[in-house]
């Protein structure tokens, strides 16, 4: 028979098992909260209660992984489940079969739900979340994942001199846990409140055209999806995923339309296409499939994997200190250099606009990048044909 008494912290903390046998006490300040001591000190909350005319119980969870308060909230929880006619230890079967969900499982259900219909980039997300995040974490129960753990990660990372990597990483993993707390997997996340690892300044690298010409040439070491989406993503300055996926439903003429969703940043985007751009697309539309630069015959996915295109491209230029952004930056140097004003650079670039002029300003500037781009790409054939 269980003893009556009034739970506390402090006597929780000191209570001690019997060598003879289980104990088990009940809360005089909680109706239904008992708790049982097995002879090896193992201390457990459990809930009993009424269920119709049927007695039930469930267990809440080992002390002090679960503490007092959270034991007590927890049987609020149920008693109020059972008045409105749900039985509790379905609802504890139910939450048991949901705890023991892997990081892995839960991984790919992220990337299924979340990231394939809201983010164009969901391959970068995956592939982040799987070399950092499943390889370290991806049998153990998504409940059990400490912020010790996320620590563990980003450390092992910094020791490895990869800072930014583990400030990427640290975002697809602020990402995941989010959702799963949205979604009510989890009720806190163990990402929260975890600092960027390293402070990142913005780069400010600016290729060369020494360096341009020899990324330009080495593109042909690519096989041919990946060489014209290099070309296109040098020739017309949009972001590497919205180049990547480029459709036949996209094009109208000489013209590119994005949608608010085709680009990272939400806005509607129209790119004219340079003659030199116009020459690589009309190549492309020989081939079946709605979109261009794909990784199979039939043209029904967008390329992936640029990490390994980029560590071909660095063998055959010889230039390895880049990143695909600063081909934008640098196709923004070139055409600040050719005479146009910062603004017409930024609408190249379908950067936001700030301040009122974002919400009366509905001008395309298509004449403006027009002209811009086609400067830059006269300039760039001047570039690539240099001795």
């Amino acid at each position: 028979m269980a003893s009556k008494l009034k739970f506390t912290d402090q006597w929780l903390k000191t209570l001690r098992a019997s060598s003879e046998e289980e104990q088990h006490y009940g809360d005089l300040s909680c109706k239904g909260l008992s708790l049982k001591v097995t002879k090896k000190g193992v201390r457990s909350f459990s809930y009993t209660f009424r269920f119709g005319k049927k007695t039930g119980r469930v267990t809440l969870g080992p002390y002090p992984d679960l503490g007092l308060a959270a034991a007590r909230a927890r049987v609020e929880d149920l008693r109020k489940l059972a008045v409105a006619g749900t039985d509790p230890r379905q609802l504890k079967a139910e939450e048991i079969a949901q705890r023991q969900r892997t990081v892995g499982e839960m991984v790919a259900l992220f990337i299924e739900r979340y990231a394939k219909p809201k983010n164009k980039s969901w391959r970068q997300a995956e592939s982040n979340l799987r070399l950092y995040l499943v390889s370290s974490l991806g049998p153990r129960p998504v409940t059990a994942v400490k912020r010790g753990d996320i620590h563990a990660i980003l450390d092992r990372l910094i020791e490895e001199d990869k800072s930014a990597s583990a400030n990427r990483a640290l975002a697809h993993m602020r990402k995941f846990f989010g959702w799963l707390v949205e979604r009510d997997y989890l009720e806190h996340s163990p990402a929260d409140h975890i600092k960027k690892p390293f402070n990142e300044r913005p780069r400010e690298r600016v290729l060369s055209d020494d360096e341009l010409r020899s990324i330009w040439h080495a593109s042909e070491a690519l096989s041919v999806p990946y060489s014209a989406w290099l070309r296109l993503s040098i020739l017309c300055s949009q972001r590497e995923m919205e180049t990547a996926s480029l459709s036949r439903s996209q094009l109208e003429g000489d013209l590119w339309f994005l949608s608010s969703n085709d680009t990272k940043n939400k806005r509607e985007n129209v790119v004219p296409l340079s003659r030199q751009a116009k020459a690589i697309v009309d190549d492309l539309l020989k081939n079946e499939g709605e979109f261009l630069l794909a990784t199979g015959r039939i043209g029904d996915a967008p390329i992936n994997g640029f990490s390994k295109a980029k560590a071909q491209i660095d063998k055959a230029s010889g230039v390895t200190d880049w990143r695909f952004h600063d081909l934008r930056r640098s196709v923004a140097t070139n055409i600040g250099k050719l005479g146009y004003e910062r603004f017409t650079i930024e609408k190249v670039l379908n950067h936001k606009d700030k301040g009122v002029t974002a919400v009366y300003d509905r001008y395309t500037y298509l004449n403006e990048k027009r002209e811009a781009l086609q400067k830059w790409a006269d300039r760039l054939d001047e570039i690539v044909e240099q001795a």
